[in-house]
């Protein structure tokens, strides 16, 4: 479908919305009715309900003015009466169940509601408000996650848990990263999870790289064509039609370089990305180029290699990045070499009424900074909520989170983006804990004291684990920190953290109110943490060897083996993927990775590191190294 037919289709059914937005490529899509009542009945059963216990009566239109679910109860049954758009009437129908109190935070978790709660509910009309057109999440597979499992390993019920969860929030897209498995492995294994994802009215991507080698990611050229340029665009364009041949997806995000960090040549870029567009758009579907934040990838003519898209035809669309839990409108952002991310911001808001734009934050990042260290991070709930205000009313088109996985209760972070897309919760960071029954009183505290001290404050630098890169070169961190080794030749910077971690040990938030045990346990190792910090840290105002010293990492050791105890109720209590191997080593799986993200976190592998560090001066990267270096570089 051409872009100037698709646009004057998505005019005639968006009549009474004006968008500001330059559309996507991406045909209108309707759940299948059979295939919600069949969901609709999975989630009744779980609930011990008869499967005529609800009942769906439907009226689709093209010109529907809103989306609504009136709530009719009779003795015997409950009758949802759902007038909708065509595209919209699933997340009309879920939002009617969650009216009545049947609510998904988790893929493997349903609360289900008393028949009281569900009583309220009837009579009553409600009315679905997306914030968003597009709205969903980007499973990052190149981190070993269940989602690896579900949909890369062929553990089909985990990707299809997922899918459902999506639906049941009122999410429509989603894409994962294609890795280097054999090409028949990946149709095969994508093709029932995508189906199904159709069904259910949410739009499948797939996210690959056009010379991309790190982490192990699919790429569409090799190496020599990829430097060389030679038939370069002619091969591109192959391989972007075979895999549209065999994978059912509706958009494709493409990296543009040899790695987030560097760039190939700027005119090759541009080539690639207008013949991969060319190709996609004849078949009704979307290109979108990921928008990296990183720096020092600069051109005479062309400038950030990262913004190249502004200089492609319409086409080519755009997800404009931001990393960890800092947002577009953050005034410090010390990541990747960067202040702030208003470069970004100001590259969002000059393309997206040109082109296809969907923002594509984060709610995880991996490799040491959270949900692996482990450390829960409420200013994921905040953060964001700041963002999506602010974009949905700037008018943009949609909104892709990278998203690691749901366990170590990230599954929060996750499931209140999800339910922001319903503009009814106006972009509040406690939509999820007041559905939970969650104490505000308890968690405001809380937000407040992260929020001023883990990351205003500058506390997630000391918190978390520097990576590899961070300890090779001081020039090219991911996250501006001071390394053991610099602590250890500078009492300045020693003395400056153990006074900012004093400082946030003065005002530890109460916890104990919180009712939800992982969240719970999740929080109490996050402030162990700031303790084991700081005796690591005047452990080095003593000498090597010195009884103070062992002193002091004796302290951490406890402090350490106190938060052990926790993570392995997490372990045992709340692992809903046995059959995967988050929490494992993993050596046959097909990431960079060879354990599970919830592995270091099981067995706080960075806190022991810190401790070993300090106790044996070793500064190595790598001592203590579980990264395979080559297997993430290549």
């Amino acid at each position: 479908m051409k872009k100037t037919q698709f646009i004057m289709m998505f005019a005639l059914m968006s009549a009474v919305k004006a968008y500001s937005f330059v559309p996507s490529n991406i045909t209108p899509l309707a759940a299948d009715e059979t295939f919600i009542k069949d969901d609709l009945r999975k989630i009744l059963n779980h609930a011990g309900l008869t499967s005529t216990s609800i009942n769906i009566h439907l009226e689709k239109s093209e010109t529907a003015s809103n989306n609504v679910v009136k709530i009719e109860c009779s003795e015997n049954s409950i009758d949802f009466k759902v007038s909708a758009k065509p595209y919209e009437w699933g997340a009309t129908t879920y939002l009617g169940l969650q009216k009545m109190g049947f609510l998904f935070p988790h893929p493997r978790i349903q609360i289900s509601p008393t028949q009281e709660k569900m009583q309220k509910a009837c009579g009553e009309t409600f009315e679905w408000k997306p914030t968003f057109r597009f709205r969903g999440f980007h499973l990052h597979t190149m981190h070993p996650s269940e989602w690896v499992s579900g949909f890369l390993m062929g553990k089909e019920e985990i990707a299809k848990d997922l899918v459902r969860w999506l639906a049941r929030n009122g999410q429509n897209i989603f894409d994962l990263n294609l890795l280097r498995q054999k090409k028949k492995t990946i149709y095969s294994n994508l093709k029932e999870p995508f189906a199904l994802a159709k069904k259910l009215g949410v739009h499948p991507g797939v996210s690959l790289g056009a010379a991309l080698h790190q982490q192990n990611s699919y790429k569409l050229l090799g190496l020599v064509r990829s430097l060389t340029g030679v038939g370069s665009v002619k091969r591109l364009k192959k391989n972007v039609v075979k895999l549209a041949n065999n994978i059912d997806f509706d958009y494709f995000v493409m990296e543009a370089g040899t790695s987030e960090f560097t760039p190939v040549p700027y005119g090759k870029a541009m080539e690639w990305m207008e013949a991969a567009a060319e190709v996609l758009e004849n078949r009704g579907k979307q290109l979108f180029i990921k928008v990296h934040v990183s720096t020092n990838q600069t051109h005479d003519r062309y400038g950030n290699f990262n913004f190249l898209p502004q200089y492609t035809n319409e086409d080519v669309g755009i997800f404009p990045h931001t990393v960890m839990f800092y947002g577009l409108y953050d005034q410090h952002v010390p990541m990747y070499g960067n202040d702030s991310f208003n470069h970004m911001l100001d590259f969002t808001e000059q393309e997206y009424k040109k082109r296809p734009t969907w923002y594509y934050p984060e709610t995880s990042y991996f490799i040491g900074m959270d949900i692996d260290h482990p450390l829960f991070l409420t200013d994921y709930l905040t953060t964001r909520a700041v963002d999506m205000k602010n974009l949905a009313k700037l008018g943009l088109e949609g909104q892709a989170n990278f998203t690691t996985g749901h366990e170590n209760g990230y599954w929060l972070f996750d499931w209140n983006l999800a339910l922001l897309a319903n503009s009814e919760h106006e972009f509040s960071p406690y939509a999820g804990l007041d559905l939970l029954g969650e104490d505000r009183s308890v968690w405001e505290p809380i937000l407040a004291f992260q929020t001023k001290y883990i990351k205003d404050g500058g506390l997630i630098s000391i918190m978390s684990a520097p990576n590899f890169q961070d300890e090779l070169t001081k020039g090219h961190r991911i996250h501006e920190r001071n390394i053991v080794k610099e602590l250890v030749q500078s009492p300045e910077k020693r003395e400056e953290e153990i006074l900012k971690l004093e400082e946030a040990l003065k005002s530890i938030p109460k916890i104990y109110g919180i009712k939800n045990q992982e969240l719970r346990l999740m929080m109490e190792v996050t402030l162990i943490r700031i303790e084991h910090a700081l005796q690591t840290r005047m452990a080095l105002r003593h000498p090597k060897k010195s009884p103070e010293r062992a002193s002091h990492l004796l302290k951490a050791r406890d402090l350490r083996y106190e938060a052990t105890n926790r993570m392995m109720m997490i372990y045992f209590k709340h692992n809903r993927y046995p059959d995967s191997k988050v929490f494992e080593k993993w050596d046959d799986n097909p990431t960079s990775y060879h354990y599970g993200y919830g592995y270091p976190a099981r067995t706080l592998h960075f806190w022991k590191r810190e401790e070993m560090q300090v106790e044996k001066e070793k500064f190595s990267p790598f001592f203590m190294n579980i990264y395979s270096v080559f297997d993430i570089l290549l």
